[in-house]
């Protein structure tokens, strides 16, 4: 798929307050020594960079990775700003494109598979998105192992209606949630636990994605929707609903490619956007390698 452009930051965007000032000051600290002094997944960050961008030297790496540390210090602040952001800031610091009317057009329950990935603030994507369904929202994530990190996020997650449901347990609790228009996740984690995984080329690397919004998608006959993030400014973001498939009938891992390739697209272009500390490659892949063109071994 083509390149989006980027857009400009809007000229009429909110004014940081005191508090939010504060936070990316305290948080620049934080990961100023955590990452460039301490040099926390220093090893990580740079090998994942340089096998997704062989193309790219290394100065263009270097400033990737250096813009990807002073970004994560801007989401730690604004995740931790929305314990106190409201509604109408939210809806003015994330603007919100639905040309395709899905959400307003899309009535039937369950009728919607909302997917993202790890690219800019995805915390503040459900939050917006939970503007808009409240309650009919219901997000899948993987439960944080800490009581208090939990909480924290579970209170940050739901303080506009959304509901969370452990992902594992989407499968037995979905009559539960009958009345919810939308399941919403981020389908770019690593499948470890699932046995059910699609691989593909990915940034020039064969790896291994979750099935689960496929599955789901054609278990409940729902359209899977993918949501674009993209950062316009300092706390000023764009996000973007583009309809992966149309309850058309698609050949085994068809939808689950097209993801990959939307997801590829707004890395790169927007490299520092993505979450490169964490170990994304770890599983092996299979006996005999994707085959050339994107083609999946589901």
């Amino acid at each position: 798929m083509a390149e989006k452009p980027a857009t400009a930051a809007s000229t009429d965007a909110p004014r940081e307050s005191l508090g939010l000032r504060l936070r990316y000051a305290l948080f620049g600290v934080v990961f100023f020594v955590g990452y460039r002094l301490l040099g926390l997944r220093r090893t990580v960050i740079r090998e994942n960079l340089r096998r997704s961008f062989p193309e790219r030297d290394h100065d263009q790496l270097r400033r990737i990775r250096n813009d990807f540390v002073a970004r994560q210090a801007e989401t730690f602040a604004e995740i931790d700003y929305s314990r106190s952001i409201g509604a109408e800031e939210l809806r003015q610091r994330v603007r919100l494109i639905d040309e395709a009317n899905v959400i307003t057009t899309e009535s039937r329950a369950l009728g919607l598979i909302l997917v993202g990935g790890h690219q800019c603030n995805f915390e503040w994507l459900l939050l917006r998105l939970s503007l808009e369904l409240g309650p009919g929202l219901v997000a899948l994530y993987k439960p944080l192992n800490g009581h208090l990190g939990e909480r924290y996020f579970r209170t940050v997650r739901t303080r506009f209606g959304a509901r969370l449901m452990p992902a594992k347990s989407v499968t037995k609790e979905l009559a539960a949630i009958r009345d919810a228009r939308a399941l919403g996740m981020i389908a770019d984690q690593v499948p470890r636990t699932s046995p059910d995984r699609y691989w593909t080329r990915f940034l020039h690397q064969d790896t291994a994605f979750f099935k689960g919004p496929e599955r789901l998608g054609r278990a409940l006959r729902s359209r899977i929707v993918y949501v674009s993030m993209r950062r316009l400014g300092r706390g000023q973001y764009e996000i973007e609903l583009e309809p992966l498939t149309a309850g058309e009938k698609l050949p085994n891992g068809a939808a689950t490619e097209r993801y990959v390739r939307v997801l590829e697209r707004d890395i790169q272009a927007d490299p520092a956007g993505w979450w490169w500390s964490h170990k994304r490659w770890k599983l092996a892949p299979p006996s005999s390698s994707p085959a050339a063109g994107g083609k999946g071994l589901g």
